[in-house]
């Protein structure tokens, strides 16, 4: 029998925003789901998230992709749309919103990824995060770790170094891994994983009875450590 995903999702405004602009895809029937987080700091970030994830619902629902060159012309698509629709609504200074989605087949999991929401997998008692950070703080730190002695810019830890919106698209991932029975993969914002550290998230993860049970708790972490940002948890575990 072929392995299938069994998905939850929850999403919540934090403590500190006036509005939540994260959106959330779940379609089971094609094990995809997606997380994309508007940009705060730019106009109209909930409209940039959501057309991102209208636009790969639109494109997937035509044709999913079946290779990494195809996902990769799926978020390039997601962009121009992005970009596009910025042009009506802010055009002077743009729209912008991340995208994190995950594919399985049955066979294998496509993770499709463009700013800071990530893609984690906790594993027999590992937590990992599979996706990069496109920004400018990680851009740094890779600089540094590389022997230069570049200065950290103020607020880089809020600065998107790639996202969707832009005229073209700096940077965007694409990767292919198994999945095995037990796995539990989580999307989401960086609502969650900037508050709340790594280790923590795992073992949430694996004390849940549930997607369900993992999400909720995700949020209640994510808010008792100041809740900062809207946050959204989209969970999918792997039966045994």
């Amino acid at each position: 029998m072929a392995l299938r995903l069994q998905f939850a999702v929850a999403s919540d405004i934090g403590r500190h925003r006036q509005e939540n602009q994260d959106r959330w895809l779940l379609r089971e029937e094609l094990q995809l789901a997606a997380v994309a987080d508007g940009m705060g700091g730019m106009a109209c970030g909930a409209e940039a998230a959501q057309r991102a994830l209208d636009t790969v619902a639109a494109l997937v629902a035509r044709s999913v992709p079946a290779s990494p060159a195809e996902w990769q012309r799926l978020l390039e698509d997601a962009n121009r749309a992005v970009f596009a629709l910025g042009l009506e609504l802010s055009p002077k200074r743009g729209i912008g919103t991340t995208l994190t989605l995950a594919r399985w087949n049955g066979t294998k999991l496509t993770l499709a990824h463009v700013g800071d929401s990530a893609a984690l997998l906790w594993r027999d008692g590992v937590i990992e995060q599979l996706t990069p950070e496109h920004t400018v703080a990680a851009e740094v730190l890779s600089r540094r770790s590389a022997g230069s002695a570049e200065r950290m810019p103020h607020g880089a830890e809020h600065m998107l170094s790639s996202c969707l919106g832009l005229p073209y698209l700096p940077q965007h991932d694409v990767r292919v891994i198994d999945l095995l029975p037990g796995d539990r993969l989580l999307l989401c914002s960086d609502g969650l994983t900037k508050p709340v550290n790594l280790q923590s998230i795992g073992e949430t993860l694996a004390q849940a009875a549930s997607p369900e049970d993992a999400v909720v708790k995700l949020i209640a972490l994510a808010n008792a450590a100041g809740g900062p940002d809207n946050i959204t948890a989209l969970a999918g575990f792997v039966a045994r």
